[in-house]
C-alpha cells in the first residue's frame, strides 16, 4: 500500500505538467461547483414582500484528443433554477437544465497555459416557466456557442495549474415548445467574460 501511495504522489508532477484536462470557473455563474442563495425583499406593506431562491449547478470540462495536437473535446452540464414568491404579483419559476458538447482548439499546444484558444459547442436544454396565470410554458431549446480567448499562466498549485483566461463568446439560442409559441423565438447573447479562470491538470 505504501508503494502505491508513493507512486501516486510521484506521478502528480507528471500529470500536472502534461496539462491534458481543463476545468473552467467564470463570473457568469457563481462557480462551476454550484451555488444556492436565499433573498428576502422587505416591502412597505408586508403583503408585498418578495422571496427569491436561486440554485445553480454548472460544470465545464475539457480534455485533449491525443491524436490531434492542440484539439480538445469540451462538455458542459448545468441546472439553473430561480423561484420568486411575490405576493402582489404572484409566484414565478424559471428552471433550465441542459448539456452541451463541442471542441476547443489551443493554438499553442506545447504551452496550453499561455495559449490563445477558440471553441464551438452545440447544446440542448429543457426550460420551464411557471407564471402567475398558472399556465406552464416549457420546451426544448437549442443553442450554438462560439468562444475565443487567451490564457495567462498564474502558476501551479498542488497538482494543478491556474491560468487567467478571459474570453469573448457569442451564444445563439432557438426556443422551443410553448415558450416559442407564446413568448420568444430566439436569442443572441454576446458575453465579454473578463473574470474567467482555467484550472489545468
Amino acid at each position: 500500500m505504501k508503494l502505491i501511495l508513493v507512486l501516486l504522489v510521484s506521478l502528480l508532477p507528471v500529470i500536472a505538467s502534461a496539462q491534458t484536462k481543463i476545468v473552467s470557473i467564470d463570473a457568469f455563474d457563481y462557480s462551476y461547483a454550484g451555488g444556492l442563495s436565499f433573498k428576502h425583499d422587505e416591502a412597505k406593506r408586508s403583503s408585498n414582500n418578495r422571496d427569491t431562491t436561486t440554485f445553480k449547478f454548472n460544470l465545464n470540462y475539457a480534455q485533449n484528443l491525443p491524436e490531434y495536437v492542440g484539439l480538445m473535446w469540451k462538455a458542459q452540464a448545468y441546472w439553473n433554477r430561480e423561484s420568486i414568491d411575490y405576493n402582489r404579483y404572484g409566484d414565478t419559476l424559471n428552471s433550465t437544465f441542459g448539456a452541451a458538447g463541442g471542441v476547443l482548439y489551443n493554438f499553442q499546444a506545447d504551452n496550453i497555459k499561455n495559449s490563445i484558444f477558440a471553441g464551438a459547442m452545440l447544446g440542448i436544454e429543457r426550460q420551464t416557466m411557471e407564471l402567475q396565470s398558472g399556465t406552464d410554458k416549457s420546451g426544448f431549446n437549442f443553442s450554438l456557442n462560439f468562444e475565443g480567448g487567451k490564457r495567462w499562466d498564474l502558476g501551479s498549485y498542488s497538482s494543478a495549474n491556474i491560468s487567467y483566461a478571459p474570453t469573448v463568446a457569442f451564444i445563439w439560442k432557438r426556443y422551443g415548445g410553448t415558450i416559442r409559441d407564446d413568448y420568444f423565438t430566439s436569442s443572441r447573447d454576446l458575453r465579454f467574460n473578463f473574470l474567467k479562470f482555467d484550472i489545468l491538470f
